[in-house]
């Protein structure tokens, strides 16, 4: 039987530590859960006209002050099976209320690779395809095979394969034109025994040349992400924020070569033959942004790309200091950026 609260306090449920106090809360262990909880909300004449939101670990969005007329479906489904095998790969089934992390650390640990670059992001498994997660030039939907979720629409768990989620950076169907529509319950993915490659970025291969490891093992890897992460990323446990804040914008070559001539040493990226992917956390930090305060809000001094809450910090003054770092970058770069966490 679910237990709807009345009134909770975001801070708890939101890695940046904003938000006033969510309408309707409760947690969902089981698909059983979901489906009586989405069928109360339905019935139920408390809850007409009030939308329902579902929430992970709250590390990945921004939430507004005041009382936030929803109800939360705190996503806390568990689960993990190794459902097919064969000399090259495995397929595993996981809940969406997993944390990522651990996920990627048991099946580092059972030598499957396809997860190790998106060590220490982060957020639980269900989250992962909604916004299509990834670093060090990986991203979930390398390696998902299909998503299973509730559709709402019609009242019924389906399928959608990985072609069906419509994956593009940092975005999906789940996030676009069907946002609202799948509540994500279980994740399939399709993980490889094979020799691990190391991630082609700078920090990684200085790593291992420090460390004179010529062949890194699959935990070698993860260890080597972790720790760059670390050095790179505030722990919210401690410093309160929701890891970058702004989308990498990919822009048209020629908008690159131009900031280029000013920066012949910019490590960009090319995507494709017309365009190039243009770091976020560099034209913060060259737009001389990093390490500045805007009171109870700042740029994260180690990392450009993260915005840190100082104690206190309300969500007008997040949008705020958003705002003025986009403007800023505009006027000095001609990009717009866009941020990356989600806002309720």
């Amino acid at each position: 039987m679910i237990n709807i609260l009345e009134y909770v306090d975001i801070k708890g449920y939101s890695t940046l530590n904003t938000g006033g106090h969510f309408r309707y809360f409760t947690i969902i262990l089981s698909l059983d859960d979901l489906t009586s909880a989405y069928s109360i909300a339905q019935s139920d004449r408390r809850f007409k006209d009030i939308p329902i939101f579902i929430l992970g670990n709250g590390s990945n969005i921004v939430f507004s002050d005041g009382v936030v007329n929803v109800l939360v479906l705190k996503n806390e489904i568990k689960g993990f099976e190794v459902i097919r095998e064969d000399d090259i790969s495995v397929d595993i089934k996981v809940g969406a209320g997993e944390i990522w992390d651990s996920i990627v650390k048991k099946t580092v640990h059972m030598g499957l690779s396809g997860l190790e670059a998106m060590s220490f992001i982060p957020g639980t498994v269900g989250a992962g395809p909604i916004q299509n997660v990834g670093a060090y030039g990986k991203e979930v939907k390398d390696v998902i095979l299909e998503v299973e979720a509730f559709d709402r629409e019609k009242g019924t768990v389906v399928k959608l394969l990985n072609e069906d989620c419509k994956f593009d950076y940092r975005e999906s169907i789940f996030k676009g034109e069907a946002k609202g529509r799948y509540i994500i319950t279980f994740v399939t993915y399709r993980l490889f025994k094979k020799v691990p490659s190391v991630p082609n970025y700078p920090d990684v291969l200085k790593y291992f040349e420090d460390m004179e490891i010529e062949n890194p093992t699959l935990v070698q890897i993860r260890d080597a992400i972790i720790f760059i992460r670390k050095c790179k990323l505030p722990n919210p446990k401690e410093i309160p924020n929701v890891g970058s804040f702004f989308k990498n914008p990919i822009v048209l070559n020629n908008v690159a070569e131009k900031i280029r001539e000013e920066f012949p040493n910019a490590k960009f990226f090319l995507v494709g033959d017309a365009h190039t992917k243009v770091p976020a956390g560099w034209l913060i930090e060259n737009a001389g942004l990093k390490g500045v305060s805007f009171g109870k809000v700042s740029v994260y001094e180690k990392n450009a790309l993260v915005l840190v809450n100082n104690g206190g910090g309300s969500y007008e003054d997040v949008i705020s200091a958003r705002d003025y770092i986009i403007k800023i970058v505009k006027e000095r770069f001609g990009i717009v950026l866009e941020q990356e966490p989600e806002i309720i």
